[in-house]
């Protein structure tokens, strides 16, 4: 009975060390992501990124050749989108969160809806000039065989340019694989001649192209997406 008792006394010493040690591990494996999730909200803090979901409401952008309306793709993009800047320590701002056209007009009116964006652009820039536009799209083509992503940078501004090029670049080593394309340079589109911060529009694919358009809708393939253009911002900004 007595080398029983101490065999009990010292099994329950034995869990006692070992469940002490698991939590002590256990802090240090906590402490670790918390300095490593520091360190990396420090190097993007005070960085804003403007995503800019185009179309919307009456405005449905494209049709794809499975139905989806290219309003409703952009916006599921931009709020993934969303939630990986942030988890980046990136500060976000929307110029549409729901299915809507901006403006102040009770009728639609595309430049009405155009300048409201850039009204939210042109605010956040005012309030901090460390700020990025990025505007989310999908494109179309006759010819369905046409697929992959692509920028478009304001032409006369070299930051602009910079943004774009980093973010084709990531496009291209995940996207677009068979074949490359380069960020075009731009002086017509008016989201980005009337903003005042760098910014870029993405074509993110084309809903032409049977099996891009499935992709477009898919969740997963969205998150990739969003994970592919914050790299891409992570390399214009200079964050290792």
């Amino acid at each position: 009975m007595k080398k029983a008792k101490k065999l009990e006394i010292f099994m329950s010493v034995v869990l006692l060390i070992a469940v002490t040690s698991i939590a002590c591990n256990m802090n240090k494996v906590i402490d670790t992501d918390n300095e490593s999730n520091t360190t990396e909200a420090k190097k993007t803090n005070g960085k804003v990124v403007v995503i800019d979901p185009g179309h919307g409401g009456a405005d449905p952008g494209k049709v794809g050749i499975n139905g989806a309306k290219e309003k409703d793709v952009n916006l599921a993009i931009a709020k993934v989108f969303q939630t990986v800047l942030k988890e980046k320590g990136f500060e976000v701002a929307m110029t549409r969160t729901e299915d809507k056209v901006l403006g102040n007009s009770s009728k639609f009116s595309k430049i009405g809806d155009l300048n409201g964006r850039c009204e939210i652009i042109n605010n956040t820039y005012t309030k901090n000039n460390e700020c990025i536009m990025i505007s989310l799209h999908q494109n179309s083509f006759t010819q369905e065989s046409v697929h992959g992503a692509q920028t478009f940078y304001f032409q006369r501004s070299e930051k602009s340019k910079a943004l774009g090029e980093a973010v084709q670049e990531a496009l291209n080593k995940e996207v677009n694989k068979e074949k490359q394309k380069k960020a075009k340079p731009n002086d017509s589109y008016y989201i980005l001649i009337n903003s005042k911060c760098p910014g870029i529009i993405v074509e993110c694919g084309f809903l032409s192209n049977f099996t891009e358009a499935g992709k477009l809708v898919d969740e997963s393939y969205q998150k990739q997406l969003a994970e592919i253009l914050c790299s891409g911002i992570m390399e214009y900004f200079d964050i290792k």
